[in-house]
């Protein structure tokens, strides 16, 4: 049977299994019996190229069950994953629906273009903070994984979530964009543009929830100090046109 290993962000972990992604990312949403609904992110990895990796216990573990039933997941690691995952072992990136429904994303380059005033980032790993930041996505995992900082993460993963015209304007109507306390965000974002040295506002301390994906900008980004990797979320029209299944899943899924 194929062996994979993948980077599970829900929650951080290192796992092992023989189950391909769309496979594996349905059990992690739905669970083996069916019982189980949560959303799934998690990444494929190149076990060659993973830090101190414990290729002869996973060789020992990840066996057929005694019926032939491949095993669905043999834990490596549930401490400090991701920062113990270098940038080039990792592979395509996988969003997977309260139903198991799951995207596939290849890394990209990331082309800057129009750069909005105001970004909103939701960091998925290892610190769950919504912050509203005016850098750049790669500045802003500078700015997070800098050692020189006193306060800093080895590596973070995060995400880039629409803002639309609150970019811009604090007192635009929020129209369909899910946010909890709108009042709250309009107030960060009218005091983050209020002032020239300010570079961010923390919006959430702590995010409980699941990520609602119809909030994706631009996309996915995983990074340290000295590079980052871009997984783009597609576009409206390739979603609808593509991934119909997928979009319509993320559409209802319930939080």
């Amino acid at each position: 049977m194929n062996k994979y290993v993948y980077l599970v962000m829900t929650p951080e972990a290192l796992v092992a299994s023989h189950l391909a992604p769309a496979e594996f990312g349905n059990y992690l949403a739905t669970g083996a019996r069916k019982r189980l609904r949560g959303q799934a992110i998690f990444f494929e990895t190149d076990p060659a190229k993973l830090l101190d990796f414990k290729a002869e216990y996973m060789e020992e573990r990840l066996v057929p069950y005694p019926g032939g039933e491949p095993k669905r997941s043999v834990y490596m690691s549930i401490y400090r994953a991701l920062e113990h995952t270098p940038l080039e072992a990792l592979r395509k990136l996988y969003l997977a629906t309260d139903d198991g429904k799951v995207l596939e994303i290849a890394a990209a380059n990331y082309e800057a273009g129009d750069e909005k005033l105001i970004h909103l980032y939701q960091q998925l790993s290892p610190i769950t903070t919504r912050v509203a930041s005016k850098l750049t996505p790669a500045a802003f995992i500078r700015f997070l994984t800098d050692p020189a900082h006193a306060v800093s993460a080895p590596r973070v993963v995060l995400v880039d979530m629409k803002l639309n015209k609150l970019a811009t304007d604090p007192q635009a109507p929020i129209h369909n964009l899910p946010y909890k306390n709108p009042d709250h965000l309009r107030e960060c974002l009218s005091t983050l543009m209020s002032s020239e040295e300010r570079l961010t506002k923390t919006v959430i301390r702590q995010f409980r929830g699941e990520l609602s994906y119809r909030t994706v900008e631009r996309g996915f980004f995983v990074g340290d100090h000295k590079d980052y990797l871009y997984y783009p979320f597609p576009s409206i029209q390739e979603l609808e046109g593509k991934h119909y299944s997928w979009w319509r899943s993320a559409l209802t899924q319930s939080f």
